[in-house]
């Protein structure tokens, strides 16, 4: 476990006045609350020092607390997660040279190696922020404007993300196929406070992304690559998609 001389943390926040998904954090239709697959996976990491869930909810706290994971309660104010484990960092006085790790709350099916290759991929730059990016997979439709996209440079950084499809490949040669962007980042801790004190940005406005903040200060993302299928839960019928799926594999 941790990377080097850093500790390695892995924050989940779990909001529970989701809009889209009322209180999906603690839906259970597995067996299991939303929180608890999600943490599980986090903590079968090896490079994860410790897992912890940031959330502006009690009844959050209790459910983690129930399954034997640790909580943190924030404010309810925080308009995204990296905000709100800004704060809890703040509250647990985590050090300055600690990597922190965002692990989506609604992603119950991440795997465990690609919350790793955030980890290492931030360890391996002098770049302040890491993330992960797959190549497309069968069944994949790079032109859905729900899956991210990003393209990189030669150094293995982010130029930028997008819902349309990019690169645009013109005379259809193949050299740069598209890539998914997987929403998990690792941020040194110095780093997370500056993030969560930027403004919104134009781009990240008109794209709905908030990751193109840092693009748009000057920030730099390192990027690994891994092949990853698991994909975020916003509605009710992805959320019952993810529950079939989790009783097909249990059989």
């Amino acid at each position: 476990m941790s990377v080097g001389d850093h500790r390695v943390y892995a924050f989940i926040p779990a909001r529970l006045g989701s809009t889209r998904m009322a209180r999906k954090a603690l839906a259970a239709d597995t067996g299991k609350p939303m929180v608890q697959h999600v943490h599980e996976a986090a903590a079968r990491a090896t490079l994860i020092d410790e897992v912890i869930v940031a959330t502006e909810a009690g009844e959050v706290v209790r459910a983690v607390e129930a399954f034997g994971g640790r909580a943190i309660l924030t404010s309810p104010d925080h308009p995204n997660g990296a905000s709100r484990i800004a704060e809890a960092c703040d509250i647990l006085e985590v050090s300055e040279d600690a990597l922190v790790l965002n692990v989506q709350g609604d992603e119950p099916e991440i795997e465990p190696g690609t919350i790793d290759a955030a980890a290492q991929a931030l360890a391996d730059s002098d770049a302040p922020v890491a993330t992960v990016a797959s190549p497309m997979l069968p069944g994949d439709d790079p032109t859905d404007p729900n899956m991210v996209k990003v393209v990189l440079s030669r150094r293995g950084e982010a130029l930028y993300f997008s819902r349309s499809l990019i690169p645009y490949d013109r005379d259809g040669l193949g050299a740069c196929p598209p890539l998914k962007h997987i929403g998990l980042y690792a941020f040194r801790r110095p780093y997370l406070r500056v993030y969560a004190d930027l403004a919104p940005t134009p781009l990240e406005e008109s794209e709905r992304l908030e990751q193109l903040r840092i693009l748009e200060n000057g920030g730099r993302i390192a990027v690994a690559i891994r092949p990853c299928r698991n994909a975020g839960i916003d509605t009710p019928e992805q959320y019952a998609a993810f529950v079939r799926r989790h009783r097909a594999s249990a059989v």
